[in-house]
């Protein structure tokens, strides 16, 4: 079988958060942290509506939670800021060897992949897992690294089905 496939940035992305989201099984803290944001609000509403009816408001607790929520507020926008920084530094060169065009050809071997740049050959036994997802298939060959045949590619060709149940069938 020989595919043709082109992997754009788009694709990359989507294989690169669908690896966080499955080793990571999801990210937990956002729901902490949406949680936390709630609590914070509910307390500072109370200490208000108690100091109110007290008929003394003291400022000095409303300063030292808003200090305290700005505070958090910055290293949570801080810590965001690293994650996207992160994230760019790994984006891989425009026609490189990760994104742009390349061809399969699956045998009873394994898979060899052909770039502008050179090839590779992996063999049945490097395979660890394939997953299909929103229409693309990803072939791991490790824990953080696939190859990628895009939808798009998929789309065009008859034979998928017949593609997958053998890539399945080697791992």
């Amino acid at each position: 079988m020989k595919l043709k496939v082109v992997t754009s940035k788009a694709d990359h992305n989507n294989f690169c958060d669908y690896v966080v989201c499955s080793r990571l099984k999801s990210h937990t803290w956002i729901s902490i942290l949406k949680i936390l944001v709630v609590w914070l609000a509910i307390g500072l509403i109370f200490m208000s509506c108690v100091q109110f009816k007290a008929g003394k408001i003291e400022l000095s607790p409303f300063i030292l939670v808003m200090v305290i929520s700005v505070a958090f507020l910055f290293y949570v926008a801080l810590s965001r800021l690293l994650a996207v920084k992160i994230g760019e530094c790994f984006t891989p060169n425009k026609d490189g060897i990760i994104l742009g065009s390349k061809e399969y050809e699956i045998s009873p071997e394994g898979i060899k992949e052909t770039c502008q740049h050179g090839h590779s050959f992996y063999s049945w036994a490097v395979v660890e897992q394939v997953e299909e997802v929103n229409g693309a298939i990803y072939v791991f060959v490790d824990q953080a690294l696939a190859l990628i045949f895009t939808a798009e590619s998929l789309e065009q060709i008859d034979f998928k089905d017949d593609l997958l149940a053998t890539l399945k069938m080697h791992t």
